[in-house]
């Protein structure tokens, strides 16, 4: 996993919940210890999980909850982040329309380790989208969150609706979108 994803937890647990002190003490309770990680890096997909893990435990919450809004949180700055692969008259379904296709392929189209997740999303009428979710890190609670980051971060009204889930033994996560007016 690219350590971009890694800044913005460290950014997460700043911002949310308790500044730098929360941060360290994150990263000694996992047995990481003091740790920079670079943006362009690849670091193991298992310390991300202890991480969340880690975080559940000591926020004594589920950790698909944390996931969920680690995802909320991560989803504007990715926008901004990514910003030269995102129009600017863009939306969250255009994002996610594009997501895979336009933006991971860009990313990391000369990575040989990449790894991203596939992700579909789908229009099935002007205010419904159906957004497919598979990997092998199983991380969909996160990607649940980012579509709510990105409605945030749009001003839009939506409602997501996860109807099958890796978590449940599906081979992929699905989530029904709707834009309310």
């Amino acid at each position: 996993m690219y350590g971009v994803i890694f800044d913005f937890l460290r950014s997460y647990v700043i911002e949310r919940h308790g500044g730098r002190a929360t941060w360290d003490a994150l990263l000694a309770e996992a047995g990481i210890g003091y740790k920079v990680y670079f943006p362009v890096a690849q670091y193991p997909d298992e310390e991300m999980v202890t991480l969340a893990n880690t975080a559940a435990r000591m926020l004594n919450v589920p950790v698909t909850a944390v996931l969920e809004d680690f995802g909320h949180f991560v989803g504007p700055s990715l926008v901004t982040y990514y910003e030269m692969f995102v129009k600017p008259e863009w939306k969250t379904f255009d994002v996610l329309e594009n997501a895979s296709s336009k933006i991971h392929d860009a990313i990391h189209r000369h990575n040989p380790k990449r790894n991203p997740p596939k992700l579909i999303a789908t229009r099935t009428g002007e205010h419904q989208m159906v957004v497919t979710y598979q990997s092998d890190r199983k991380l969909c609670f996160v990607a649940k969150g980012i579509i709510f980051g990105l409605s945030q971060k749009y001003g839009e009204d939506i409602q997501v609706r996860e109807t099958q889930c890796m978590h449940s033994g599906a081979e992929r996560c699905r989530f029904e979108v709707v834009r309310r007016e």
